[in-house]
């Protein structure tokens, strides 16, 4: 399984949601969302995100495209399985 770079870049930085929910303004709830892939961050969120995270924001959005193909397939292969 893929990991989101979210949420290794978060912990690698020693942070939780609820800290980086803090400096991006936004809830926890919206970083666990983006963490799972049930919420993708807008562009404007990407750039903070990366910003606080210490990354190029190009960086961050093809890791996350990266992940969401993941992702998709993922969930393909679990519906074609049952």
């Amino acid at each position: 399984m893929i990991i989101n770079p979210i949420k290794k870049r978060r912990e690698e930085k020693g942070l939780t949601q609820a800290n980086l929910a803090l400096l991006l303004d936004i809830t926890q709830i919206y970083v666990s969302q983006f963490e799972t892939g049930g919420l993708v961050p807008s562009k404007n969120q990407i750039k903070k995100i990366a910003e606080v995270l210490g990354l190029d924001k190009e960086t961050l959005n093809k890791e996350l495209s990266r992940f969401y193909q993941a992702k998709k397939k993922e969930l393909k292969k679990q519906i074609e399985e049952k």
